[in-house]
């Protein structure tokens, strides 16, 4: 049996971020456990690259967050000395999906409103600057990014490391109970820790701990695919973009010498215990169609690699952050829903203030465990 001040279930990404801050601020001891090693291939932070894009069709909210966040990894960068943010162009191409169509422009005209520059490009300008591709019209997110995923996150956990934080690995995690008042998480070996303080961040695995009145989270499968270009430099940034077409994003090779490609509208339910880890065939042909009809000389690329990623979606793709209503000394973080990677260090920070028992910094109502999901 352990004892400690703060104990944190899950280091992916966000349990690792939310150490790191807790580190920088408090003396108090804290103690970080995953049922894995951290960066392993079943968590969901764990991947080559993600996007970061200030783009997020009307919902100013999420533009502004990202824009904070945006600071926050340029200062874990400087204090690093590690590049983890790669600049590109977020290119938002117009097809034939009505509603990511809308998304685009909506997006154009929000970041327009808040002051920020972004471009609306015809044919011909396209062509010019980004002669990959084959569409009408596109718009620009000149804000984005490709963040450097695992590197990330390894460098999150290792920095918490330096500042005294206890990582405990391949721990699993089966139940939390509450003793004398106090958050006890025991594991499948009967081993217990004792938390004055205890901050759920389990991803997918986060229903293990999750009260049943609380925001539903449902774990969902994504797959991945990488093509591998002849001309790898063609579709390397700063001369490929991160794009989003028609469900469909895409990251250029960046960490990689492949090409990133999923297909946002295909994520299934499913069980991380038991989820498929293999792609489908189907999902490959969609990949290819999606690239014959946008960017033609990568539809015959080598499949380089794949692999599934599991996202733990809420119904209004909102996340959850805050404390239990009925054990104040238990907190959560989850239900990032596909898009939470970019927030990751504002959301560390405000985990980490909500743990002390401090003021978030930021308005986070939006993101209440109890809050009803279809109310918004």
């Amino acid at each position: 049996m352990s004892e400690t001040d703060i104990c944190i279930i899950g280091a992916g990404i966000m349990g690792s971020a939310t150490a790191y801050y807790l580190s920088k601020i408090t003396n108090k001891q804290i103690i970080l456990v995953d049922q894995y090693n951290v960066a392993n291939d079943y968590c969901s932070s764990n991947d080559v690259n993600r996007v970061f894009r200030y783009a997020y069709g009307k919902d100013e909210f999420y533009t502004r967050l990202a824009i904070q966040s945006r600071k926050l990894w340029q200062q874990l960068e400087q204090e690093t000395k590690l590049q983890l943010l790669i600049p590109s162009d977020l290119l938002l191409v117009q097809g034939t999906d009505k509603e990511w169509n809308m998304f685009n422009e909506e997006s154009h005209k929000t970041l327009q409103k808040i002051g920020l520059e972004t471009e609306d490009l015809e044919r011909k300008h396209l062509e010019k600057r980004y002669p990959q591709f084959n569409a009408e019209r596109a718009f620009t997110d000149p804000y984005a990014g490709i963040l450097l995923a695992s590197k990330a996150l390894l460098t999150f956990a290792s920095e918490a490391k330096k500042h005294g934080v206890k990582l405990i690995e391949n721990m699993r995690a089966t139940r939390i109970t509450i003793q004398n008042d106090r958050p006890t998480i025991e594991d499948s070996n009967g081993n217990r820790i004792i938390a004055k303080r205890l901050l759920v961040t389990a991803g997918p695995w986060s229903n293990n701990f999750i009260r049943k009145n609380l925001v539903e989270m449902t774990p969902t499968r994504q797959q991945l695919l990488y093509f591998n270009p002849q001309d790898t430099q063609l579709y390397a940034p700063p001369r490929f973009p991160v794009f989003f077409a028609d469900q469909f994003y895409g990251i250029p090779a960046a960490g990689t010498d492949a090409v990133k490609v999923s297909h946002m509208g295909r994520d299934t339910p499913t069980d991380p215990e038991t989820a498929e880890r293999s792609i489908d065939q189907e999902e490959v042909d969609a990949c290819r169609e999606l690239l014959r009809r946008f960017i033609p000389k990568l539809s015959n690329a080598r499949l380089a690699m794949s692999k599934v990623c599991l996202y733990d979606m809420t119904r209004d793709k909102d996340f959850v952050l805050g404390h239990d209503p009925e054990e104040s000394n238990i907190l959560y973080g989850y239900g990032f829903s596909g898009h939470g990677f970019k927030f990751a260090p504002l959301i560390g920070r405000v985990l980490a203030q909500l743990v002390l028992g401090n003021e978030p910094g930021i308005d986070i109502s939006r993101f209440n465990p109890d809050r009803n999901p279809t109310a918004r």
